[in-house]
């Protein structure tokens, strides 16, 4: 008796009724989930404040064995769980997951149940819900020749997707494409993606809760092989990979193997190596071609953990009204913005050079590096860099000649990925009209349309 009486008030269990749960949250919330699939963990905790222990007696599921949801407290898993005790003053962590079947439904559709405490007669309880998605799953394929995906579910995509020479992909507007860790869309032919400024395209990471919604290095990326060519890619957003393009298209013409509009493309870095380049090239750019052809207009990259735009061993390519942006918020950047070279060191110190031809035409430059493009000429080739009418942040005296340098474009919330132009932008007007009649969202540009993808909108 002596030593029972010895034990600390908080080891005493109390039968009060008064003696309730308390929870961090009342409802546990997951972000819509594809079926079939597993979720994340999700967290809460369940506090005893009493200053005497407390037994919950039960701990369950309200659907029991056919919830689609499962609970881990203390190491055990649910749907039922007996007896588990909370001291005095102290709490416990509990886990959730959930996994939805497929139903068959083009629609997100919800997805409910709770977890039900029973403590001393008190019955108290914890919301649980989730959006589920039907998808098509592609692990490892080779896609039939001249494939056509569409808006009504989206694509989840495992292991790559390879795209044969002299096939392609007709990607419809509104269509959502998410993919595994490591994943690439591999084009040896041709993609054609016809997004709308009502309805863009979206290539994206499988997993979008939480940190993962803006965390690059997500997926692999599209990559173009040697071969593919009359690529077209509009209204499209490319987000969270380890290489936003890769275009490795060498040929003997000078035609633009890939048309890029309207698109926006954002967060691209990672640590692996990407498949089909050289082992001295690291993932984190946003655009990077090798002796190819490319014309983009309306066109937003930001956020590279290498450069925004790499042209490397020369090619054919050409800007128009794109805003290229980088920062060092997500990564120590030690690269500018934009490269443009006639030259490429391999891994086995060989050199590839090639005739470069670029011109850049109502664009912007921009970051926090007092530099932000590198000039790259062996002197060994042709080389003509044509730049009309930028913004360019950089000490190239060269680049002054019908250029702004040096002057903030001013953009309205780059923390929040808003690139669009501030009131006493000096972008704002300064653009030669060029017949590109609307921005990268569609909207009309005026008479004194501005420079950059995006026209700003005056209320």
């Amino acid at each position: 008796m002596a030593a029972l009486s010895c034990r600390p008030e908080e080891e005493k269990f109390t039968l009060d009724a008064s003696a309730s749960l308390r929870f961090s949250t009342d409802t546990v919330f997951f972000d819509t989930l594809f079926t079939s699939l597993g979720s994340v963990t999700k967290r809460f905790k369940v506090f005893n404040d009493s200053k005497n222990a407390v037994n919950i007696s039960d701990i369950s599921l309200n659907s029991g064995q056919s919830s689609p949801f499962s609970i881990f407290v203390n190491g055990l898993a649910g749907p039922s769980l007996q007896d588990v005790r909370i001291l005095g003053h102290d709490s416990i962590l509990v886990l959730t997951e959930v996994t939805i079947d497929p139903k068959n439904e083009n629609l997100p559709f919800l997805v409910t149940d709770q977890i039900n405490f029973k403590t001393n007669g008190n019955d108290q309880n914890i919301k649980l819900v989730a959006w589920g998605q039907d998808a098509n799953f592609l692990r490892d394929s080779v896609l039939i020749c001249n494939t056509t995906w569409t808006a009504e579910k989206p694509y989840v995509l495992y292991n790559s997707v390879f795209i044969n020479e002299g096939c392609s992909l007709t990607i419809e507007e509104g269509t959502k494409i998410y993919s595994h860790n490591g994943s690439f869309i591999f084009v040896q032919g041709s993609i054609i993606a016809k997004g709308t400024a009502e309805n863009r395209i979206l290539f994206t990471n499988d997993r979008f809760d939480g940190s993962f919604a803006n965390a690059p290095g997500q997926w692999g990326g599209l990559i173009f092989l040697l071969g593919s060519n009359k690529n077209s890619i509009n209204f499209s957003d490319i987000r969270n990979a380890e290489v936003g393009i890769y275009l490795g298209t060498p040929d003997d013409d000078m035609d633009p193997d890939l048309i890029l509009s309207n698109t926006r493309i954002e967060n691209m870095g990672g640590n692996s190596i990407i498949p089909t380049i050289d082992s001295l090239i690291q993932p984190g750019y946003g655009i990077i071609a090798i002796t190819s052809d490319l014309y983009a207009y309306n066109v937003l990259i930001n956020n590279c953990q290498i450069n925004v735009v790499a042209n490397l061993a020369g090619g054919n390519y050409r800007y128009e009204h794109c805003t290229f942006a980088n920062y060092s918020a997500d990564f120590f950047r030690q690269n500018e913005a934009v490269v443009f070279s006639d030259n490429l060191v391999l891994g086995d110190n060989s050199v590839l050079l090639a005739d470069l031809n670029a011109t850049l035409t109502n664009c912007i430059i921009w970051g926090d590096r007092r530099e932000e493009v590198l000039i790259s000429n062996s002197e060994e080739t042709n080389f003509n860099l044509t730049f009309n009418n930028n913004i360019i942040r950089s000490t190239n005296g060269l680049l002054e000649t019908d250029n702004f340098l040096n002057e903030d474009p001013k953009f309205f919330d780059r923390r929040d990925y808003d690139y669009s132009l501030d009131t006493l932008s000096p972008a704002k007007d300064a653009a030669i009209p060029i017949g590109i009649l609307i921005d990268m969202e569609g909207n009309v540009r005026d008479a004194k349309p501005d420079l950059g993808a995006l026209e700003r909108k005056e209320n």
